[in-house]
């Protein structure tokens, strides 16, 4: 399913992408794995605290020469056992749910920052799609100012060949011409460059330069508050993982029982070996006395790491609220300069068109015809540089990395 939704989508727009990378990211595979394994922790751990069975065999044999060797009283001079063992450790079904309770506190840690890391990727991903959008609206800038140039220039040849102009403002024509030109090669450079990169951050193999759709964010981008974050869901999967330790600290010092039984063969060949057959059981017990009060100290270290998450949980909370307060006003001051550039785009617009008609019965000098293209291309220039600062902020914006 999730091949057929990459492939229904069109390969040049920025869900593509995204989904892209997500899809080839192996650091986002890790933690997946990661989570599996924790499960498997969970399993292994129910089974530590069942029944174990183990299957035994022992063979020994202690000469006495003469007099010379192990005391037979000890020994017996040879004995076999072979049989199978089965053991249990008996714990508090609470002391099992806590030691589980850990194993999810640390899947919930993995995902928090699996998270985090996919955000993080998310917005890499649009930052270079905006960085090679914008080149791509430089370059299509370009093409669409050396396309007038190359309209005016067929008139401006033919007036010059009939003395209506100097040989010298058609070269000055000529020279904004090419090195026009230039820079669209440039441009058209720094886009496939661009371009390239977009596909190696998303793990693509691929050397078509198709043009890219516009990056689309909401109409309304309003952050989550900063308790429905992902940072927030990551500090309270570290704050209940260091509470779990705790409890899971003070369990370690409860008194621990074994239960023991075995059974199956051993002789010492001494006497009736053919009855050697039986089974024993056994009960053990365990009672920390005095460890040099390291209980005592290993909660100390837990409580210092729980006040340190909160101070950086405090910081970080700060950080987020004040981002979204800066990119906000930020937002604001760049609609309004877009707004003032499409106003001033206008009239540049219509001076251009203007001074092209006048530019046969030369009414208009040609310098000043190639300082109204300049503004325009200018003025075109500043509202794609606008709208890539309005594509980034909205980008922060959605993808609130708080470093």
């Amino acid at each position: 399913m999730s091949c057929l939704k990459l492939d229904a989508q069109s390969k040049n727009t920025l869900p593509y992408f995204l989904a892209t990378a997500e899809t080839n990211s192996p650091v986002l595979n890790d933690y997946n794995n990661q989570i599996i394994s924790n499960r498997i922790d969970s399993l292994k751990l129910k089974a530590t605290y069942g029944f174990i069975f183990t299957g035994e065999g022992n063979v020994a044999y202690s000469p006495n020469i003469k007099g010379w060797g192990y005391d037979n009283a000890l020994t017996n001079g040879q004995s076999l056992f072979a049989g199978v063992r089965v053991a249990k450790e008996f714990i508090s079904r609470n002391n099992l749910n806590t030691r589980l309770d850990g194993v999810n506190a640390s899947i919930a840690q993995v995902l928090a920052q699996k998270n985090i890391s996919l955000q993080t990727l998310k917005k890499q991903i649009t930052d270079q799609y905006i960085a090679t959008y914008a080149s791509q609206q430089q370059y299509n800038l370009s093409k669409e100012i050396i396309h007038l140039l190359n309209q005016e220039d067929i008139v401006l040849k033919k007036l010059t060949q009939a003395s209506v102009f100097k040989q010298t403002d058609y070269l000055t024509f000529k020279v904004t011409l090419q090195q026009n030109e230039l820079t669209l090669e440039q441009q058209k450079a720094d886009w496939q460059n661009n371009y390239s990169l977009l596909k190696y951050v998303s793990g693509i193999v691929d050397d078509t330069f198709e043009p890219l759709d516009s990056p689309s964010f909401n109409e309304t981008l309003n952050p989550v508050s900063f308790e429905q974050s992902i940072y927030e869901n990551a500090f309270k999967a570290d704050s209940l993982k260091l509470s779990n330790d705790a409890k899971i600290i003070q369990y370690n010092y409860k008194p621990k029982i074994t239960a023991f039984s075995d059974s199956g063969y051993q002789s010492s060949f001494t006497s009736t070996p053919y009855k050697n057959f039986g089974l024993s059981v056994g009960v053990g017990v365990s009672i920390p006395i005095y460890d040099g009060h390291q209980k005592k100290m290993l909660l100390q270290q837990n409580q210092l790491l729980l006040q340190t998450r909160q101070k950086y949980l405090e910081q970080t909370q700060r950080q987020y609220q004040q981002q979204i307060f800066q990119i906000s006003n930020q937002l604001e001051q760049y609609h309004q300069l877009i707004n003032t550039a499409n106003q001033q785009i206008t009239y540049a617009k219509t001076l251009v068109d203007a001074n092209a008609k006048q530019l046969p019965t030369g009414d208009v000098r040609m310098v000043d015809f190639i300082l109204s293209i300049n503004n325009l291309l200018s003025l075109k220039g500043n509202i794609i540089q606008y709208n890539t600062t309005l594509f980034n902020l909205k980008n922060q914006l959605q993808y609130l990395i708080i470093q």
